[in-house]
């Protein structure tokens, strides 16, 4: 429902778009066809073989492994760790449309990250806030998260943050929620990849965060195997690219 979403979010994601892959190296084949055209012939096929290079390397186990190793930084939460938080914050990764459910419904990163929350709510006793607004409109993924974790794994969070649109949101708007009641100490739940620009803007907020990555990215294959192109593959390698560019607006906006 993007009539609905905020014109800032709509920004970032037209951004995202053109400075991403596949459609910044499809944009770069096409200059280097129209330089090899117009009479710029070797800088053109350079272009064009950079271009598919990239999207051939962009494409592989390998380089999603390389990519995401440069951010999964923290190692699963220990029991000692956990013991010592006040409360258990998981992050939203999105929501989709499920007609067989009748209305909205976790994405498959949200899904990861919820079970991994309940499980250690399990462990410990801790209480769980879930965060996640309605960046491009419709139910606020805070609730759809609220309903999953319940219905779904058995476990009532205590806290919920639906007005967030970007992760900065989420630490502003869940920090506010859990100094209210106290809370200074929190295991921050989310994808490897995602806890190195979340951890930072939640510690930011004046919380002591301790990372409780999941879902890191890994294969069963090895070898040769490696370097045969997956979807998945580009898929992992267009998230660790998007949160690397993210890191550093973060560090560009938040520079003294």
């Amino acid at each position: 429902m993007m009539a609905n979403a905020s014109p800032d979010v709509l920004v970032h994601q037209l951004l995202g778009a053109v400075f991403l892959p596949p459609l910044n190296l499809l944009l770069l084949a096409v200059l280097g066809l129209w330089l090899g055209r117009g009479g710029w012939p070797k800088l053109g096929r350079s272009l064009l073989l950079l271009s598919l290079g990239a999207l051939y390397l962009l494409a592989t186990p390998a380089c999603s492994l390389w990519l995401n190793g440069l951010l999964e930084r923290d190692a699963p939460i220990s029991a000692a760790a956990l013991n010592g938080v006040d409360a258990i914050v998981v992050l939203g990764g999105g929501k989709r449309p499920a007609p067989e459910y009748g209305g909205d419904e976790p994405a498959a990163d949200t899904l990861l990250r919820l079970r991994y929350a309940a499980h250690l709510a399990r462990l410990s006793g801790k209480p769980v806030l879930v965060s996640g607004g309605a960046p491009n409109g419709g139910t606020p993924e805070g609730q759809v998260m609220a309903a999953s974790l319940l219905s779904d794994f058995g476990v009532a969070p205590r806290w919920v943050e639906d007005g967030s649109d970007t992760t900065a949101d989420n630490a502003r708007l869940s920090a506010k929620l859990l100094r209210g009641d106290g809370v200074r100490r929190i295991a921050l739940v989310s994808q490897g990849w995602h806890l190195a620009r979340a951890v930072p803007a939640f510690a930011a907020q004046g919380l002591q965060v301790v990372p409780a990555p999941t879902g890191f990215v890994r294969y069963e294959i090895a070898g040769a195997r490696l370097w045969v192109p997956q979807g998945r593959a580009m898929q992992e390698c267009y998230s660790a690219l998007r949160e690397l560019i993210g890191i550093g607006y973060y560090a560009l906006r938040h520079r003294d």
